[in-house]
């Protein structure tokens, strides 16, 4: 049996063309000008088989070949009894049976991995970190804030020290370890809103101040951002974000500018769904702390909806449930 294949010679770019002949089981001979030169086979090293892509045939003296006839790479392979690299592989991906098969596998692996694998892995690392770490990733969150969205709060004090009084009589009873604090920025263009920081810090805008008519309301918010902080929301979302990019990664095998584009649209599909699931886990907290304290639920739906104005419904690239979703919720 004999071959054509392209050859360097391992000292020049330059491709020659070169006849590869099995001289018997155990050796191949290369054929050029200058003669010709003999290689055991068992001291070759041969590329797997990619579909109709070339063969790789490395010699021991630094000679390398590219050899297009996988067929014939095959045979010499098996005739001196040497396995065939990725054969088995081969053969899966050249049907269009296992092709199928392969990618509905896959997509039930990614559908299971991100949408229950790797929610519950994070919620149960997310509680093995201590306290003190996880509130560490807070510390300059602020500052960051200050500088990009939030000027100096202008609510006069007596406004601030009646919410201070409302927060106080929340925390006792909360787990430890957290620096629970309420504080007060002028909002501009993220409006009426409330951020928890992991650090147990609360931030409650001027604009949201303003359309507080009954403190249970105030009360029904705060209660909503402490559940982000106790529920460990921003580690959770941390580990999820970073497992995503390791799994999509595995299943694409590559890094590249071009993998993280493809990739970019269901990152961001599934960061908000997880980001919808925090709000309504910390909606639940709300909730039950309302219920306990014998506090209507209907306060939280109020302030919900003269927040949202006509009060419709959120699209689903949003990262909080529906106004009509959380009213039902608090309306039990």
């Amino acid at each position: 049996m004999e071959c054509w294949a392209d050859c360097y010679d391992g000292r020049t770019s330059r491709k020659r063309k070169r006849l590869l002949r099995l001289t018997d089981e155990q050796h191949i001979t290369l054929v050029s000008d200058d003669g010709e030169t003999r290689y055991r086979i068992q001291d070759l090293v041969v590329s797997r088989r990619l579909g109709r892509t070339s063969r790789r045939i490395e010699m021991p003296d630094g000679v390398v070949c590219e050899v297009f006839d996988n067929d014939a790479v095959d045979w010499l392979l098996a005739t001196s009894g040497s396995p065939v690299p990725g054969r088995l592989v081969d053969r899966l991906e050249s049907s269009l049976r296992y092709v199928v098969v392969a990618c509905v596998l896959t997509g039930l692996f990614l559908w299971g991995a991100i949408g229950y694998g790797i929610p519950q892995m994070a919620r149960h690392v997310a509680n093995l970190v201590p306290v003190a770490a996880s509130t560490a990733l807070g510390d300059d969150v602020l500052e960051v804030l200050d500088r990009t969205f939030f000027d100096a709060s202008r609510l006069d004090e007596t406004e601030k020290d009646s919410a201070r009084a409302l927060f106080a009589r929340m925390i006792p009873g909360l787990p430890p370890g957290y620096r629970f604090d309420l504080v007060f920025r002028s909002g501009q263009a993220v409006g009426a809103n409330a951020f928890a920081l992991p650090t147990g810090t609360i931030v409650v805008t001027d604009e949201l101040i303003r359309v507080i008519e009954d403190p249970h309301e105030l009360e029904s918010i705060l209660a909503h951002e402490i559940g982000h902080v106790i529920g460990r929301h921003s580690l959770r979302q941390l580990i999820q974000g970073s497992t995503i990019a390791l799994v999509m990664m595995a299943v694409t095998g590559d890094i590249s500018a071009v993998a993280a584009m493809s990739g970019a649209l269901p990152v961001m599909l599934t960061e908000t769904y997880y980001s919808r699931e925090f709000e309504r886990e910390a909606d639940q907290y709300a909730y039950d702390y309302l219920s306990a304290r014998g506090i209507s639920g209907k306060h939280f739906v109020r302030i919900l909806d003269r927040i949202a104005g006509s009060g419709a419904t959120v699209g689903f690239l949003s990262t909080h449930p529906s106004v009509d979703e959380r009213v039902q919720t608090f309306s039990r």
